[in-house]
């Protein structure tokens, strides 16, 4: 049945993915074991309780228009093995461009032979995208295709996700912009600002050293068609499933 599902794993990233990409366009949702939703839909509804959770990440801090990230996120299970989620997020890259956006998730779960699950996911991303021309500092102030005003425009995209889990693991992959769809700012060709597919694969093990203290390793991978491959490493300690505390390194930020 394993051998199964990782062949289904590798299909499904074979045949979405695309030759054409250009780098990553995502905000960083980092700390990933803390809340797995956040970058992969298929984890809604794996909880026997349901999680409400917020974020923030301030990137660079101390520099002038650093990158700020929100989110506010819940999700659920339903009868007849549903799952259910939404993310609320604000995204400021750091001056001129900024998203703002909601993204409501639906999952199925299938029972494997023992206490484990597989679950796919889908979510339809609705989000209005700014562009700030006032704000970016230009050598040609006289460049037609820089306007004195603030573009915006509201889009629509999809992310994907599988997830194979039980009681003390999970792996799983998601690929989030998966309609690929483009950016219409005036000055600017369509073609020229597509929304790329990325690659997220994830997994997690928990493993207990007697009754009280516990460890859990996780490890994320990102990609894009073009860019390099990015990795996080995590290592939680857990003390009686109340106190933890954990470390994280990312190679090739």
């Amino acid at each position: 049945m394993r051998k199964q599902i990782f062949f289904a794993f590798a299909m499904v990233a074979g045949l979405l993915s695309s030759t054409t990409a250009i780098s990553q366009q995502l905000s960083r949702r980092t700390q990933f074991v803390t809340n797995t939703y956040l970058v992969n839909p298929a984890v809604a509804g794996t909880k026997s309780f349901t999680p409400i959770m917020a974020s923030f990440r301030n990137q660079w801090t101390g520099f002038e228009q650093a990158p700020t990230t929100y989110t506010l996120s819940a999700h659920t299970t339903l009868p007849n093995k549903i799952g259910i989620g939404g993310i609320f997020f604000r995204d400021d890259a750091g001056g001129a461009v900024s998203s703002t956006g909601l993204e409501l998730t639906g999952t199925y779960h299938v029972d494997l032979n023992n206490s484990d699950a597989v679950s796919f996911g889908l979510s339809g991303i609705l989000g209005q995208y700014q562009f700030d021309n006032t704000a970016l500092i230009v050598r040609d102030l006289d460049d037609p295709s820089i306007l004195d005003v603030k573009e915006s425009e509201i889009g629509f995209d999809a992310n994907f996700g599988m997830m194979v889990y039980g009681n003390n693991y999970f792996f799983g992959l998601s690929i989030p912009q998966l309609l690929q769809t483009s950016y219409n700012f005036d000055g600017f060709q369509a073609d020229n600002n597509e929304r790329v597919r990325h690659y997220n694969f994830m997994g997690s093990y928990l493993y207990y050293f007697g009754s009280e203290f516990a460890i859990q390793p996780s490890a994320l991978v990102k990609f894009t068609a073009t860019s390099p491959v990015q990795f996080d490493f995590h290592m939680k300690g857990i003390y009686q499933d109340f106190l933890w505390a954990s470390v994280g390194y990312r190679l090739r930020d």
